[in-house]
Parts: structure tokens; sequence; C-alpha cells
């Protein structure tokens, strides 16, 4: 593999490129505060297929230089609020999550920015994340109003300690990334100069070790902190909850109030 090989995802929304073993894609959507819209989602997909057909040893993912945003999240304009379900097994977000956790390697995530929503999530299932001051992480379901899956939130409960898991849904507030690092989420915290050197350097240690072993090493995790599994009965209940949750009033207000910018009014209906 050459030094830097071009994957050929150039749309404005994301660039892909390989540097020696580690393939990095860059989040480039500025005018939509790097959104993770359907045609960014699918680019992220792609290029994922062009890594592992190339036998990367490390994937980055990060937002384009000197972001404020690293991603807002779910782009609110793709979900409409007509009773069916917002976040299906099938959807391009849902696809990505399962692509990162499943990648053969190990993805780190390269933080530059707040970090809101579905994009929290993304952080969450990568394997490691370095980060800058500038960082923040929120989880905003409550928010709006989404009725948000136990496949994401179990991605959260391998990361974090219940109570902050907790106090980070209920009230959709962001941690810094100060108690980021201090909680473990992030592995290292630097300043935003020393930001792509301290991940790359970090990425060709990785790509430098038995990439067999640290295949296996992910799997095994991934495995073993995949959190307690459901019941039949458990997830029924849990789904007609969601059901009712997106065929809510309050489900339809969130959304309204978020483009028209303001506080929502719940009324629990």
């Amino acid at each position: 593999m050459g030094a830097t090989e071009n994957t050929g995802e150039t749309l404005d929304l994301l660039h892909a490129e390989i540097k020696e073993d580690v393939g990095v894609t860059v989040i480039n959507d500025p005018h939509k505060a790097n959104c993770l819209s359907s045609a960014l989602l699918q680019g992220l997909l792609r290029a994922f297929d062009h890594f592992e057909k190339q036998k990367v040893r490390v994937v980055i993912i990060r937002a384009y230089p000197g972001a404020k945003i690293w991603s807002a999240g779910h782009d609110l304009r793709e979900i409409h609020p007509d009773g069916s379900d917002p976040l299906p097994y099938d959807e391009p977000f849902e696809q990505v999550l399962h692509r990162v956790i499943t990648f053969p390697m190990p993805v780190i995530g390269m933080i530059e920015g707040s970090v809101w929503g579905g994009a929290c999530d993304l952080a969450m299932t990568c394997d490691l994340l370095v980060g800058t001051p500038t960082a923040s992480f929120a989880i905003t379901p409550a928010k709006i109003g989404i009725a948000y899956n136990s496949a994401g939130l179990n991605h959260f409960t391998g990361v974090l300690p219940a109570h902050i898991i907790k106090e980070m849904l209920f009230t959709g507030d962001p941690i810094s990334a100060q108690e980021a690092r201090n909680l473990g989420l992030l592995n290292k915290l630097v300043e935003a100069d020393q930001l792509e050197e301290t991940t790359m350097a970090l990425a060709r240690t990785i790509a430098s070790r038995a990439p067999l072993v640290v295949q296996l090493l992910k799997k095994e995790l991934q495995r073993l902190t995949a959190g307690k599994t459901l019941s039949p009965d458990e997830f029924e209940e849990l789904q007609g909850l969601r059901r009712r949750i997106y065929r809510s009033n309050d489900f339809k207000e969130g959304v309204q109030a978020f483009f028209e910018k303001r506080n929502p009014a719940f009324t629990g209906e």
C-alpha cells in the first residue's frame, strides 16, 4: 500500500483517503454543522467498504480542521413525525454504527468541536477517542422528543458509568472535554495544534502491532462489553413504548420547535 491513496470517495460532504495503513475519513459539511445526512452516511459506508478491501489497520473519523461542531447529529430534515419509526434498523445511520462496531480493525474518533445527538452515539461506537478542549458530548433525544432505541443506548453502557449516562440522557446537556477525559471517554486530551499528530501517532502504533491479534482483541472486547441481552418480552415492551412516542404530539412538537428555533412545550401526549 502506498504512502497516500485516495479512496475515490470525494463527495463535497466527505473526503476519504488511506495514509500508510490508516484510513482517514473527513466529515466536511460546515453549512449543515456536519449533520449526519443520508448522503454523508452513505459516503462513510462506501469508505469503510474500501478500507476493509484494502486491509487498513486503523480507521480515523474526523471533522474538517478547525471545526467548531464535530457533528450536529441526525439531519432532522430527514426525520418525519408521521408515526413511523425514525430509527429503523435498515436506516443509513444505524448501518454506519453497526459498521464501525463490526469493522475488523480499530476505529479512532478524532474529536474537535461539539458532538451532538446521533453523532454522540457514533463517537461511542468508536474504539478510541482523541479530543481537544473544545470537544463536548451531548445526547439529546429528550430535548427533541425522539424515542431512542435500545441498541443505541447500549453503545453508552460499555463506555460510561450508569449515572453519567442517565444525567446525559435525562437532561440532554453536554459534558465537557475535561469531564470526558476524567470519565475515561477520551483516551487523550490535547490542544488543537497537537490533535492530528497525536491521533496519527496512536494510529501508527496500533498499525504496527500484529493485525490478527488486534482484530481478535477488538472482537473479544466487543462481545464482552456488549451488555445484557433483552428477553423477547422486554424487547416488545420497549418497542411498544417507542411506538407510542413516535406517534405522539410531543414528537411532532419537538421536531417543529427545533426548526423554529424555540423551546418545545411538551405535554406528555
